[in-house]
């Protein structure tokens, strides 16, 4: 059966959200994904959005009723077990931490106190989890950040944040898919297109629910793996995570 209380509340004629208890956590992110696994397929679902705790849902309402498809929903929860067990991935992200493209690193280092070579060292040996893609297509929502490097949010956010930019807000670090204003601190840069609308299945280069981990970079490398990303010929490495 599922493991948390779950609650539904209608948003419009043809829409609901389904709520978890809202905290953020690598567990309720799981849960979420799993009845996901399970509903997908359902032929009423005509798109859904998933959120650290939610999902919002569009459905058919001219081919059943708001009462009815809650019922419905709620016995794929029941159905729902701990047995179910995806093989998740580490995905390497490379990021060049250098000045020219870390045009925050010096700004967030004097407001959290620690010096540039420790915050580059504690923000790559981490695995993050990615719970979920939002903001802007293809935006990364990553937990697992080092309490080191929480920072609150810039009060002025920057207007052009460049494409690839890692950057760090709250308790989150995560990375900008392309140009786009932002109140996170940019603390280096990945020459990779995180997201191609072109690709229908699969815009995205990691899943939803697997994790990231940062390999940093020098400036040549940056430009060499950029030319390589462009032309489509760069393989990111990946491995089964735990191995």
């Amino acid at each position: 059966m599922g493991s948390y209380k779950i609650q539904f509340s209608r948003m419009g004629s043809n829409s609901m959200i389904v709520n978890w208890p809202q905290i953020i956590s690598i567990e309720i992110s799981e849960n979420i994904n799993q009845f996901i696994d399970l509903i997908k397929g359902n032929l009423y679902i005509e798109e859904f959005r998933v959120g650290y705790c939610s999902i919002l849902i569009v459905y058919n309402s001219h081919e059943i009723n708001y009462e009815h498809f809650c019922k419905i929903l709620s016995k794929y929860y029941l159905d729902l077990t701990d047995s179910i067990s995806v093989k998740k991935h580490v995905w390497e992200i490379p990021v060049c931490y250098n000045d020219s493209y870390a045009i925050d690193l010096e700004e967030y280092s004097e407001k959290i106190s620690l010096g540039k070579k420790e915050i580059i060292s504690l923000h790559s040996n981490k695995t993050y989890y990615l719970h979920m893609y939002g903001f802007i297509p293809g935006f990364m929502y990553l937990g697992g950040l080092d309490k080191k490097l929480f920072i609150q949010r810039k009060d002025k956010p920057s207007r052009n944040i460049l494409k690839g930019s890692v950057a760090i807000g709250g308790s989150q670090t995560g990375i900008y898919p392309s140009n786009s204003p932002g109140g996170w601190y940019v603390i280096g840069n990945s020459p990779l297109n995180f997201f191609d609308i072109g690709k229908k299945e699969s815009p995205v280069i990691v899943p939803a629910g697997d994790y990231v981990k940062f390999l940093p970079i020098s400036e040549s490398e940056f430009k060499k793996i950029e030319v390589l990303s462009k032309e489509g010929k760069y393989t990111l490495n990946k491995r089964f995570y735990n191995d």
